[in-house]
């Protein structure tokens, strides 16, 4: 395997929006069972493809507290995560032990080479991010040439979104995550993720329509992206 240490973390300042995950998750990790997540999104385990990259070079941009990182493990990939908030490091590294790799470290930042992974993974990170840009450009860039990647963001369109604007109003993006205290959050739309992604071309898939599974495609709450590497 190649050596993902060749690449020393990229100095920069720690922006806003990583200020306030860190400070959120830092006091309320994520810290939920293998059988709850995956009870709670059963279509996630499939989406994910954690079953489908034995042998691969992995990365999760965002592992949180490893969940779905031990997935890609258990499955046979060489698996490597990174996450900025230090609480989450702590929870993965304790959930993870030797199965993989974890690291402090933010989206924007990657401390990889280029081409370091064949695959990338990251669920409901980039929507907390305030320059996404540079999280697309990142992940471009340490994925080899016709590597993969698979982004989850919460869509603009959902009937999450809505369910949260009509209870809580003016206040309603303090009710998507798991405490009230502040975390950025955008929304996103398929138009808005095709430009992102550019030049890669994309499939764009809704999910997680709990009140009428039936219309996941169209009230979906995760917007699922997937591609190649350009």
């Amino acid at each position: 395997m190649r050596d993902l240490e060749s690449e020393l973390p990229r100095q920069g300042p720690i922006t806003s929006s990583s200020k306030l995950a860190i400070e959120h998750w830092n006091k309320t990790p994520l810290l939920i069972s293998e059988e709850e997540r995956y009870s709670t999104y059963p279509w996630l385990y499939e989406v994910a493809e954690f079953a489908r990259h034995i042998g691969e070079r992995v990365l999760e941009v965002g592992c949180g507290t490893g969940c779905d990182l031990l997935q890609f493990a258990k499955n046979g990939a060489y698996a490597t995560g990174i996450d900025v908030t230090p609480e989450h490091v702590r929870l993965a590294r304790q959930r993870m032990g030797q199965l993989a790799d974890v690291r402090e470290a933010d989206a924007t930042k990657l401390p990889f080479a280029d081409g370091s992974f064949d695959y990338v993974y990251s669920h409901g990170v980039l929507h907390h991010i305030e320059d996404p840009r540079r999280v697309v450009d990142e992940i471009f860039r340490v994925l080899r040439a016709g590597g993969r990647f698979n982004v989850h963001v919460y869509a603009l369109w959902s009937h999450f979104t809505l369910s949260r604007i009509l209870k809580y109003g003016r206040n309603w993006k303090l009710w998507f995550e798991n405490s009230r205290d502040p975390v950025h959050v955008d929304l996103y739309t398929g138009r808005v993720l095709r430009r992102l992604f550019k030049p890669a071309m994309i499939t764009v898939q809704k999910y997680e329509c709990r009140p009428a599974p039936f219309l996941a495609k169209v009230l979906g709450f995760f917007i699922v992206v997937k591609g190649q590497r350009p």
